[in-house]
């Protein structure tokens, strides 16, 4: 008989800290350059009108745990009452082929997305930046902000932008405070001692403003997140500044585009993946357009052990295409499995 622990999304938000969510993933990306982790082919199906799914899944082997998460995402759902993604995570033990958890998929990916992000801002950033813009308010924004404030201790200006709703920019930025407290400031304070410290400090010298001039917001800004569902540009070439860094986190199907595809003409791209960012990431609309060519892009586990593949000076722009890898949620996943075995968290099914 085999004993599975099944982790819910509650019991992830306080089991996972975001500054640990960081470093599991930063240590992913490492790995699959290394080869101790492997990714197996992602599988995508489109399921009629406004719904598709996804499976992702990899070998994770310094933590001897392989997996899939299959996550699904019906666009119809909000007017039902119901969340419009939904899946789960499947853990099992490398040495044994057993499973071991059950977790829920979608607290899982709010969690490693926004620590994607903000692995490549710690590398790639100009850690005296102090203004940030994130472009979407969905369920992704605060996740995204609170990475980048563990990562950027200058920033003090954050600025939300909606394209479609200005409105609902301005509302996000008027609770953003009250909403990193409550989903983040005391798990940090209880399961991680070195920013526990911190985190009241960093959240209250930091100002939120809602934004309805996008061009204005991206010129004065030196770290831009763009967190949307587009299928057009919305950060134009000629906006952005010398020194910016950008974290494109939107586009993980074909047809998806947040950028300006002239803006990698000349900047440093990075991503996770690059035959999965040419395909479906953001990455592949320049490539599609001839601007760059696949070999241009770095991946971000292979910069993160070369500094030499980092910024290459203070006036780059550098670009960081996250189309989301198995490898990350293993990470995340593994994270939240130790910490549940530790403190005695999840519910016990024996299959």
């Amino acid at each position: 008989m085999t004993q599975v622990t099944m982790i819910s999304a509650s019991q992830i938000s306080h089991l996972l800290d975001m500054p640990a969510v960081i470093d599991a993933v930063a240590d992913a990306y490492k790995e699959k350059v290394n080869h101790p982790a492997t990714l197996w082919p992602m599988v995508y199906e489109q399921l009629g009108g406004e719904a598709d799914m996804d499976i992702r899944s990899g070998v994770l082997a310094s933590k001897h745990v392989f997996g899939s998460k299959l996550l699904a995402w019906f666009g119809e759902n909000a007017k039902r009452g119901l969340p419009e993604l939904n899946g789960l995570v499947n853990l099992y033990n490398s040495d044994t082929g057993e499973p071991v958890a059950v977790l829920n998929a979608t607290a899982l990916t709010v969690f490693r997305t926004g620590a994607a992000g903000a692995v490549a801002s710690r590398f790639l950033a100009n850690p005296d930046a102090t203004t940030l813009l994130v472009v979407g308010t969905g369920s992704q924004a605060p996740y995204q902000i609170m990475a980048q404030l563990c990562v950027l201790p200058k920033v003090t200006q954050v600025l939300l932008a909606n394209p479609r709703d200005a409105k609902k920019a301005q509302a996000a930025a008027a609770q953003m405070p009250m909403t990193l407290e409550k989903l983040f400031s005391q798990t940090i304070r209880t399961t991680n001692s070195v920013f526990a410290g911190l985190i009241d400090h960093r959240l209250s010298e930091v100002e939120f403003t809602g934004v309805t001039d996008l061009p204005a917001a991206v010129q004065r800004s030196q770290v831009i997140v763009t967190a949307t569902p587009s299928t057009k540009p919305l950060i134009q070439a000629d906006w952005v500044q010398p020194g910016t860094h950008l974290n494109a986190i939107g586009a993980d199907m074909e047809g998806k585009q947040e950028l300006d595809a002239k803006l990698f003409q000349g900047a440093q791209a990075y991503t996770d993946d690059v035959p999965q960012a040419s395909e479906v990431g953001e990455t592949q609309n320049p490539i599609k357009a001839g601007v760059i060519k696949p070999e241009q892009v770095f991946e971000i586990g292979n910069a993160l052990l070369d500094p030499t593949l980092g910024r290459h000076d203070a006036n780059a722009i550098t670009i960081f295409d996250s189309t989301g890898i198995a490898l990350q949620d293993l990470a995340a996943a593994n994270l939240a499995f130790v910490r549940a075995k530790e403190q005695g968290v999840g519910t016990q099914v024996d299959l």
